[in-house]
């Protein structure tokens, strides 16, 4: 009997015109990785229509790697099988923001609305830039910026900025909660960009 699993990232949420990179195993009746039968697989899109796209390479014995650009917003389902097995896995499509979807200064000050009176141009800036690099050394670099990144960065900002008037004497490292808590730490940040964020391994 031949079995199949069917790997990608947990959680999948792309943007259109992103690539689902998944990679399909097969295996023998004895449950090691087998070339003998080559797997077929087809995704279903939002709408109900299907998809058969091609198997790119074979990277290992029984390994069969596939990428799929969805361009349309909504749920997809990848359906993997030989004869005798199948197993799914589904990513969800979100749109991208407008603009190239990066906030600027001006957006951070609309954010931020009458305090931001307390703070210059540049410093807005600096916290921008900053908060921008820890976002993406957390969830990568996207070519498309989508909605929930756009808006955990905005918090961010505003949670770095609060950190500004606090006395270093009551700072006590990576605290999780109160007016002490990290911009990352922040429970808005971390569920708008959990979706997102890498799996650190080790």
């Amino acid at each position: 009997m031949t079995t199949i699993k069917l790997f990608t990232d947990p959680g999948v949420l792309l943007a259109p015109g992103e690539q689902w990179a998944l990679v399909v195993e097969t295996y023998d009746a004895y449950g090691y990785r087998s070339a003998a039968v080559t797997p077929t697989l087809v995704v279903t899109l939002p709408d109900g229509s299907t998809a058969a796209p091609v198997f790119a390479a074979q990277p290992y014995v029984g390994g069969w790697l596939v990428t799929y650009v969805p361009q349309v917003t909504g749920r997809f389902l990848a359906h993997a099988s030989t004869p005798e097995d199948a197993v799914d896995a589904a990513a969800y499509v979100a749109g991208p923001t407008t603009s190239g979807g990066m906030p600027t200064v001006d957006d951070v000050a609309r954010y931020l609305k009458s305090s931001a009176a307390s703070w210059s141009e540049a410093e807005l800036r600096d916290e921008l830039d900053a908060e921008f690099e820890h976002q993406q050394a957390k969830c990568g670099v996207r070519a498309v910026y989508p909605v929930p990144l756009r808006k955990a960065l905005l918090r961010r900002v505003q949670r770095a900025l609060a950190m500004r008037a606090l006395p270093l004497a009551v700072m006590q490292g990576d605290a999780d909660g109160g007016s002490q808590l990290l911009p990352g730490n922040d429970p808005e940040v971390r569920r708008l960009e959990g979706p997102y964020r890498k799996l650190v391994v080790g």
